[in-house]
């Protein structure tokens, strides 16, 4: 199934069918990035102060682009 066809298959279904889709895409893709979570976890939890940022510095990083 070509994705043209799963987009036009996506617009014809009831808006909560879609959040049940997305949902599930959702879900799946988390799932999808297992170690990314637990890499992101171990970073939230350090509390070394020799890794922390400064406002200046967050400030002057480079944004995320948007996809």
């Amino acid at each position: 199934m070509s994705i043209e066809v799963l987009q036009s298959e996506v617009r014809a279904i009831a808006p909560e069918e879609r959040l049940r889709l997305m949902a599930f895409m959702v879900a799946m893709e988390d799932n999808s990035r297992a170690d990314y979570a637990a890499s992101l976890a171990q970073r939230i939890d350090d509390a070394s102060p020799d890794r922390w940022r400064t406002l200046e510095q967050c400030e002057s990083a480079p944004s995320p682009q948007s996809p």
